[in-house]
């Protein structure tokens, strides 16, 4: 909206006087459309008779045995004090629990927490990890970013809309690094235009609280090491890390349990780069306990988490009784939208080019790449959304979609269709036969199929 407000002229208005904002009340809308959403789901929770138990949970033991002379496992609960505000103390339980519940079968959905740094910990003041910055009540004129990820950047580019001087640090050379590499440079240059700064290639090696703000020394990262010869400092009102997440579990297992562990996530029977024909139950080393989303490790992704979840109780329920429910489709982890949420959007499923490349594919050879940009497109020139494009990459012999990558208006949305394709193996061809309505950007999805093969008509 800050955006749009600023492009009044183009569109034959004016407003008199001085756009201002109010920063409490920016804030404040946020936390009150999460809040609606939470209500959301109680109600779903009640509308479908689902207990739900407010406080904190410590599984005690795991069920013994299985079939109707199991023993159950056993969760005790314990009154809590949560501060959501505070990304390094969120809950505190309390020392006794206040009742002991049992379950043939345990689902952890806990999610994830931020990470930090040894030289800097959170702190609920100027070391801020993203429920600081979702529920500060004081705009900082300075902000710098440890970490050019998702995270990093929807932060990133919300303060400097608002006027905040932001700098990215970033490790790796460029931002987005998941991303396919015409992405992150795209969005690098929109956002250096716009007054981003960024020092790529950089790590932190120290943070130092001032009077007012923080200290940040950051150094070249080469050969696996901080280059303290070239390092030099930077200042604002706050830092923000946004350097991954961890599994978030701690105190939910009794240590005499033996809870397996990996990488800071809970461990199951899923691995990466299973596919579809392998069925995953998302069991731990404990019988009946399974854990689901951002506790057992990447990608890290909502969407992710909901249709694991929607997995292991379909199996847990078609185990129990397969004359009553079917067998779940296993998830397919290679067809996964990616979206990041600033503006303009990013969004991508499959391979990007770079990852073709590194299993040794060539291009005219084994794959071909269709590019589309936004500021040819005709929705796009008439609603201001110019900046970006489609990048389409499609399998040799046969057309298949490789991979998918959006950077403009709409990414989060348009990245549906490719997704679909990914999943059901249509191929470049069959995107192209599809008719797509006009005007609306997600012809430029087209036109991008029809780049791939060479029959651009728009460009």
């Amino acid at each position: 909206l800050m955006e749009k407000l600023a492009e009044r002229d183009v569109w034959g208005l004016s407003i008199k006087g001085e756009v201002a904002f109010d920063w409490s009340k920016v804030i404040g809308r946020s936390r009150d459309v999460a809040g609606k959403l939470n209500k959301g789901v109680e109600y779903l929770l009640k509308k479908n008779k689902i207990e739900y138990i407010v406080g904190s949970a410590k599984i005690t033991a795991p069920r013994k045995g299985d079939g109707p002379q199991a023993t159950p496992c056993q969760i005790a609960i314990h009154d809590c004090k949560v501060t959501e505000e505070r990304t390094d103390a969120p809950a505190e339980p309390a020392a006794k629990p206040r009742e002991t519940i049992t379950a043939t079968n345990v689902l952890v959905a806990t999610g994830s927490v931020a990470r930090d740094l040894p030289f800097a910990r959170f702190d609920n003041d100027r070391i801020w990890g993203a429920r600081e910055a979702m529920f500060n009540k004081d705009q900082p004129k300075s902000l710098i970013v440890i970490g050019a990820g998702a995270i990093g950047m929807e932060f990133g580019y919300f303060y400097m809309n608002y006027g905040t001087k932001v700098t990215v640090v970033e490790l790796l050379d460029r931002v987005l690094p998941v991303e396919d590499h015409d992405v992150s440079k795209e969005l690098e240059k929109i956002y250096k235009k716009s007054g981003m700064d960024f020092r790529l290639g950089f790590t932190a090696t120290s943070v130092e609280k001032t009077k007012s703000g923080v200290k940040v020394t950051i150094a070249p990262f080469k050969d696996g090491k901080a280059d303290d010869a070239k390092k030099e400092t930077l200042e604002a009102d706050r830092v923000l890390l946004a350097i991954g997440v961890k599994g978030r579990f701690d105190g939910l297992f009794d240590p005499s349990l033996g809870l397996e562990t990996v990488k800071d996530h809970i461990k199951t029977d899923y691995q990466p780069g299973k596919t579809t024909s392998e069925a995953i139950d998302y069991k731990t080393n404990l019988n009946g306990i399974y854990a689901v989303g951002d506790v057992i490790g990447p990608p890290w992704l909502a969407h992710v988490a909901m249709e694991e979840a929607i997995t292991c109780v379909e199996r847990l329920a078609w185990r129990k009784d397969p004359k009553a429910h079917h067998e779940p489709i296993p998830i397919d982890y290679s067809v996964i939208p990616g979206c990041t949420y600033c503006n303009p959007q990013v969004a991508s499923v499959g391979f990007t080019e770079q990852a073709l490349i590194a299993k040794g594919l060539k291009k005219g050879t084994d794959y071909e790449v269709g590019k589309y940009p936004f500021q040819s497109h005709g929705k796009a020139i008439a609603s201001l959304h110019q900046k970006g494009f489609v990048k389409i990459i499609r399998g040799l012999p046969r057309g298949e979609i490789l991979g998918a990558h959006i950077i403009g208006d709409q990414a989060t949305e348009l990245i549906a269709e490719m997704t679909l394709a990914r999943r059901l193996e249509a191929t470049s061809e069959e995107l192209i036969v599809t008719m797509h309505a006009h005007p609306t950007m997600h012809e430029a999805v087209h036109e991008a199929a029809l780049g791939s093969e060479g029959r651009m008509i728009h460009m």
